[in-house]
């Protein structure tokens, strides 16, 4: 029996719980959606649990979107190469400049229409699965060894060096 494939994971982090529940409605078809309604809340959700991508607003009580941002960018952890667009009213150049030099790869300004919400992230997961996808393709695929890829000799022990010759230049004439 085939099994559907997974959903990917996705955190949506935003203080407003109308933002939070309208995102997560918008977006369940396409991910499995967890939110978060604080930085700190966040922290404790990406210490632990892998997500595809991170949707975070910068405004928020007590602890940031750039604390958050900060963390990603400086700690390792599961989440520590996710993408993260960050979502937010701020429109300030120093925001954005702020954002994308900490962790961010995108910066959306609310209000955001929800169709491109979607169809930005509905994007960005695919082409995370389709890398994830080539480097399960490539982890599988064997590696010839010198003497299958037509490199060195079979009588070479273990470790010894390969010697590599090329072919004398012939001048042209």
């Amino acid at each position: 029996m085939l099994t559907a494939p997974a959903l990917p994971a996705l955190l949506v982090v935003d203080d407003d719980p109308t933002i939070r529940a309208m995102f997560a409605r918008a977006l369940r078809d396409i991910a499995r959606v967890e939110v978060a309604a604080s930085g700190g809340e966040a922290m404790r959700f990406l210490a632990t649990q892998a997500f595809d991508l991170i949707l975070l607003d910068l405004h928020m009580p007590v602890i940031d979107g750039f604390v958050v941002l900060q963390m990603l960018a400086s700690k390792p952890g599961p989440n520590h190469a996710t993408p993260v667009y960050v979502v937010s009213a701020d429109t300030s150049d120093s925001a954005r400049v702020q954002a994308l030099k900490r962790h961010a790869v995108f910066f959306l300004t609310k209000p955001v229409p929800i169709g491109t919400l979607v169809a930005l992230v509905d994007m960005a997961l695919k082409k995370k699965n389709a890398h994830k996808a080539q480097g399960a393709a490539a982890a599988a695929t064997p590696t010839p060894s010198p003497v299958e890829a037509g490199q060195g000799s079979a009588h070479a022990g273990a470790g010894a060096p390969q010697a590599r010759t090329a072919a004398p230049l012939k001048p042209r004439g």
